[in-house]
């Protein structure tokens, strides 16, 4: 059962375990995730720019939503690794496995000039101590110029393109930190097969 106590109090249940042996604060890294089936896309190459990320969550403390809305970092918990920098790497990685090609983050690495450009913007990217991590915000997806065609029947895929998305994945409060690591992984595949079906085929 999900005990209902005051913010934070079944993370900091959580927390006070971890904390009673260990003094420093304790890292918890978001792992890959499956985004699942293979989604076919007529690009080879796609770079992403960094993502954008709400202030709360470029913060290395893993950041918490009770249910009055008010967001605080969990004492005795961070991320380990940059939070923007871990966030687009992950969503590189999740973008290159659901479609098989090319997928670089900014700086592009190679000489040649991605076909697309692929942005993401989040609005709100945070767990809730009742139990769901929440994604929403906007992608954007761009076209090189040398990748148009003057012709007016050229495919409309290669036209640009944006899209919001709202991704919800659940996760157990008792389970502590892991599960929200989980949950933010979880997250991270759901959006990259978002754009992947939404934005580059």
């Amino acid at each position: 059962m999900i005990l209902r106590l005051p913010h934070l109090a079944v993370i900091g249940l959580f927390v006070l375990t971890a904390c009673a042996s260990t003094p420093e604060p304790v890292r918890y890294a978001t792992t890959a995730h499956s985004p699942g089936a293979r989604i076919a896309i007529p690009h080879q190459t796609i770079a992403l720019r960094e993502v954008s990320l709400p202030a709360y969550a470029t913060d290395e403390g893993i950041s918490i939503a009770d249910q009055s809305g008010a967001i605080r970092e969990a004492p005795g918990s961070i991320w380990a690794d940059d939070p923007t920098r871990a966030v687009t790497l992950r969503l590189t990685n999740a973008l290159a496995d659901v479609t098989g090609r090319t997928v670089a983050a900014d700086p592009w690495p190679f000489d040649s000039t991605p076909e697309v450009v692929v942005e993401v913007r989040m609005e709100e990217f945070v767990a809730e101590e009742a139990g769901r991590y929440v994604a929403q915000g906007r992608f954007y997806v761009a076209h090189a110029e040398d990748d148009r065609s003057d012709d007016e029947s050229a495919d409309s895929k290669r036209a640009d393109r944006a899209g919001s998305f709202n991704i919800i994945q659940p996760f157990d409060p008792e389970l502590g930190f892991p599960a929200i690591a989980d949950a933010r992984s979880r997250v991270i595949a759901a959006l990259a097969r978002q754009i992947a079906q939404r934005g580059l085929r």
